[in-house]
């Protein structure tokens, strides 16, 4: 049994993220981004006990993806294999270059998890407002890609799980406000826990 953390927008709540990698168990540390801060990219990479893989969040910046980069953590338009999982990436910062990169790098292949800054529209994605702000173009390579676990945060208000044509959405809520999941595999299916700080 695979177990991940997965936590988004940071908002440079580094005291949060250092307490959190002490307290949790886990295999694997997923982070969709909304760093912020170069130090708080920075605390991930030194403090997580696990793997990281993160995606940058539309509130970074080209120094936060060059310090997830130069670790091999980044997965902006990229895929790497970890724990037998296969992993794809959907950058907030430029999504539309990250998801034509993804594409060509998947080739028609399937994931077991798609990790993007923003939902999918009409997933997860509802503003305070009601407005839903999720990105159309992200469901192309959903249907696409088929992961059976689709991780993500960007809208703060919308922290929530929910199951789709046999893909598990999850949006933690803002780490900045002590939100975060726990997601676990087990016999192939992929269970997720909301929890806070």
């Amino acid at each position: 049994m695979a177990v991940i953390l997965h936590i988004s927008d940071i908002h440079c709540a580094n005291h949060k993220l250092v307490r959190l990698l002490k307290e949790e168990t886990y295999d694997l540390v997923l982070a969709t981004g909304d760093f912020e801060c170069v130090d708080t990219a920075e605390a991930l990479l030194a403090r997580s006990q696990a793997p990281v893989y993160a995606v940058t969040g539309n509130m970074d910046d080209p120094s936060i993806a060059r310090v997830l980069r130069d670790a091999g953590a980044l997965l902006d338009g990229r895929t790497v294999n970890s724990l037998g999982l296969r992993i794809g990436g959907i950058g907030g910062l430029d999504p539309a270059s990250s998801i034509a990169s993804l594409r060509r790098r998947l080739g028609g292949e399937s994931l077991d998890i798609l990790m993007s800054h923003h939902p999918p529209k009409g997933v997860l994605d509802r503003t305070f407002i009601g407005i839903r702000i999720g990105l159309r173009e992200l469901w192309p390579i959903l249907e696409m890609a088929r992961p059976g676990l689709h991780v993500f945060g960007h809208v703060h208000e919308s922290r929530g799980v929910e199951e789709r044509g046999g893909t598990l959405f999850v949006n933690p809520g803002p780490l900045a406000r002590g939100n975060y999941a726990i997601i676990t595999r087990r016999d192939g299916g992929w269970a997720a826990e909301l929890r806070k700080l």
